[in-house]
């Protein structure tokens, strides 16, 4: 299996002239292995798991789309806004974000990709990205093309079936972001953007009950949320006084999650498919 290293943006160019590093509510240091073990088994076989419990069939060739694997550096460019498509990759290890940015500089990020999500999968059938893709943190990707999708699905349309699955699993989360952007008030839409990455993250065998590793900064949540930084410094103290939800060294704690739900209005159906972990 190959392996490339793809060159290094620094993390600072990353916000559009912004200094990405300078208010940080995550990092990228490794969080400590007593608070978040890795799964047994990887985030892409647990999500294929998932939708075998779902439907009751199990895709035979997803491995023919983990072939080509390639590393990228924090801050690095992985899909430009525009480029020609065709070609998707699959999330192993790191987390990046999809955004749109408009002549003016401003940028809205679209999704975050976790281990186990597909960054650009509507790339794989325009003739054009729609969305840049962003390597929050260093992260391990497996590049996949139309030709290789078009090949392992015609022996296995089971498998073009569970590509079908997450692309809907990928409308339901922006479908919801849309939601918070349009009609949540800006302590609710954190708490449930807070909510959406534990329960991802969780079902991904990433996560805890009592939360998770975090490495975003707080440029990337306004972005993400429609909000200016220090409105997030301003929202994200205001939930750790409440002791609903705080951070610490890369790490996200959930401190009383039940009344984070209510506050959010959070209601995770559009995570959790039949067959789901709890969460």
């Amino acid at each position: 299996m190959a392996e490339t290293s793809d060159s290094y943006i620094p993390l600072r160019s990353v916000g559009s002239g912004r200094d990405a590093s300078a208010v940080d509510v995550g990092c990228t240091r490794p969080i400590p292995s007593r608070r978040a073990s890795a799964p047994a088994i990887s985030p892409v076989e647990l999500k294929t798991a998932r939708y075998a419990r779902i439907s009751g069939r199990q895709p035979r060739l997803v491995n023919w789309l983990r072939k080509t694997k390639r590393v990228f550096k924090p801050g690095a460019q992985i899909v430009n806004q525009g480029e020609r498509g065709g070609r998707a990759f699959i999330l192993d290890q790191g987390w990046t974000y999809s955004s749109c940015t408009l002549r003016s500089g401003s940028r809205q990020i679209i999704d975050i990709q976790i281990p186990g999500d597909i960054a650009n999968l509507q790339g794989l059938i325009l003739p054009f990205a729609m969305q840049d893709v962003t390597a929050i943190t260093r992260v391990e990707v497996y590049e996949v093309s139309f030709d290789i999708v078009g090949g392992a699905t015609g022996p296995d349309p089971e498998l073009a079936a569970f590509l079908l699955w997450l692309v809907a699993s990928e409308s339901a989360v922006t479908s919801t972001r849309l939601t918070d952007l349009g009609r949540r008030t800006a302590i609710e839409r954190t708490a449930h953007l807070i909510l959406e990455l534990a329960t991802r993250l969780k079902l991904a065998g990433l996560g805890t009950d009592t939360g998770f590793p975090c490495p975003m900064t707080q440029y990337l949540i306004a972005d993400a949320l429609g909000l200016t930084p220090v409105h997030v410094n301003r929202v994200l103290r205001e939930l750790r006084l409440s002791r609903l939800a705080s951070h610490h060294r890369g790490w996200l704690n959930l401190l009383d999650r039940d009344k984070l739900v209510v506050l959010a209005q959070f209601d995770g159906a559009y995570l959790q498919h039949p067959g789901s972990l709890d969460c």
